[in-house]
């Protein structure tokens, strides 16, 4: 498998690909994909285990916090 990736910036609805000459008499897939998007999208649990989950007492106090190896 070959990938081409190229960024640009869209300026009217149509747009013109070259592709290598390798990529000539073969099969591809073409995904466009936006950059700007600033909304985040909010994870979900898959459906067989969404509020399935059970806390039984302080997860930060159960362990020292040395052991957390979490920067100062």
């Amino acid at each position: 498998m070959q990938v081409q990736r190229q960024v640009t910036e869209i300026r009217e609805s149509q747009i013109t690909l070259q592709v290598p000459e390798s990529f000539v008499n073969h099969r591809a897939e073409i995904i466009i994909l936006t950059l700007d998007e600033e909304t985040p999208r909010r994870r979900q649990p898959h459906p067989d285990i969404a509020g399935k989950l059970i806390i039984k007492g302080d997860l930060f106090d159960s362990v020292p916090e040395g052991d957390w190896d979490l920067p100062a």
